[in-house]
């Protein structure tokens, strides 16, 4: 029966959502009920069927050769610098096995988003979103614009998602607009997802699978929650058809390359502010919180650690998280929504929050696997607003609500995943 403790999650999450619906006579079930089986085969391909599961294993040894060649670069620009090898001896930054944090996640991000900026001068990542698109527009009934930007979430980030279906923002109803925005959300860009995937790597962990399985069923698990917390009730003017029409803005191909390396950076660096800024605020919060209960009780050791656990146990125990790796499940959700995904990633990474079973790893893995913390949904908003102006007042209502739907998604994908296992 533990196999089958996920249920609870689907039942909880779900409920949470319909309560929060504005419209639960208009909620569509066969959305939801399509959405939900689209999951479950996402999920049971990649973790059962065994020529599927190979080919995601060797797409995880290929994001660890994407960070070998981006270290190639990045050895040559901090080749002087020493470092301690797993020995725990000095040796140069180039030798292969040394990781830097800031090295290696800056060269990775950049390297990938100049792959990303030829695929798309090349009209390969059009193509690719629009076919998956037309896939689940009639699996599942939603109408184009949406299916395009929840699929094109999956593989790019959340404001170039939305690029992607910048000539319908201004006409999108708001239930498309907030399924739009969920989606950016609850999915994760390829090359953080990278990165994350060699964090675990470096700890001995196998999460590349994980987190593209966790990547691919965001997609649909946002548009499932999206649809009954704001059912559509308008017409759309993409309802049934699937139309994409991304004109490069790259000249050439150096001109996308160069533009992709500077995006890369922009990107890493944010990444490592925020990383020294949350960890920072972090301790100086626990600092605080630990002096103030010490003056009642010197035993009393209160940190947000501590208090994330408490507040998001139920969630970790309805998804089916073994009683072991519970309270270290829902420390890292705490983290992942209020601070972001990158300090859940690496404490889980590092073991500073130790998740011990297989299980509990494969369903923490995935409900961290998104955008989905207060920081993004700022991004967001300001991202979309300078693509449609006009719908500035509409992102900003919808913008908590896409942040809840957001991160329901993640733990729904995550209950489903974890009943398979």
């Amino acid at each position: 029966m533990q196999r089958f403790h996920g249920i609870i999650g689907i039942i909880f999450i779900l409920g949470i959502a319909y309560l929060l619906s504005n419209n639960k006579k208009k909620i569509n079930y066969r959305l939801v009920f399509s959405g939900l089986v689209l999951q479950l085969l996402i999920a049971i391909a990649i973790l059962k069927v065994q020529p599927i599961q190979f080919f995601f294993q060797n797409m995880g040894k290929g994001m660890q050769k994407i960070e070998q060649f981006a270290k190639a670069g990045a050895g040559f620009v901090y080749g002087g610098i020493a470092t301690l090898g797993t020995d725990g001896q000095p040796q140069r930054y180039e030798i292969a096995h040394t990781f830097v944090f800031a090295f290696n996640v800056t060269a990775t991000i950049i390297l990938v988003c100049i792959l990303v900026a030829i695929f798309y001068y090349l009209g390969i990542m059009q193509r690719l979103v629009s076919l998956i698109a037309r896939g689940m527009n009639v699996l599942m009934k939603v109408s184009g614009a949406e299916a395009l930007s929840n699929v094109a979430s999956a593989f790019v980030g959340q404001v170039e998602a939305q690029v992607m279906v910048r000539p319908y923002l201004k006409g999108m109803t708001k239930s498309e607009l907030l399924a739009s925005m969920s989606g950016s959300l609850a999915c994760i860009a390829g090359g953080i997802l990278i990165v994350y995937a060699n964090m675990g790597a470096q700890a001995g962990m196998d999460l590349a699978p994980k987190l593209i399985m966790a990547s691919l069923m965001a997609a649909p698990g946002a548009l499932i929650i999206a649809k009954i917390v704001f059912p559509e009730t308008e017409e759309s003017q993409t309802m049934g058809k699937v139309k994409l029409e991304v004109k490069s803005e790259y000249t050439n191909l150096i001109d996308a390359i160069t533009h992709g390396a500077g995006d890369g950076f922009k990107i890493a660096m944010n990444v490592i502010a925020m990383i020294i800024g949350f960890i920072a605020l972090i301790a100086l919060i626990d600092w605080c919180l630990l002096n103030f209960f010490h003056l009642f009780n010197p035993d009393l050791n209160i940190t947000l650690d501590w208090i994330f656990g408490k507040i998001f146990y139920p969630f970790a125990w309805a998804m089916g998280v073994p009683s072991e790796d519970l309270n270290s499940t829902a420390t890292l959700l705490g983290q992942k929504l209020t601070i972001n995904e990158f300090i859940a990633f690496k404490n889980l990474t590092s073991q500073q929050v130790p998740i011990i079973t297989e299980k509990g790893l494969l369903i923490v893995s995935i409900a961290i696997c998104g955008f989905a913390n207060f920081s993004s949904v700022g991004m967001l908003i300001g991202g979309i607003g300078t693509l449609a102006p006009e719908r500035r007042a509409d992102l900003a209502r919808l913008g908590m609500k896409a942040l809840i739907c957001g991160t329901l998604a993640s733990y729904l994908s995550a209950s489903i995943a974890g009943i398979l296992l």
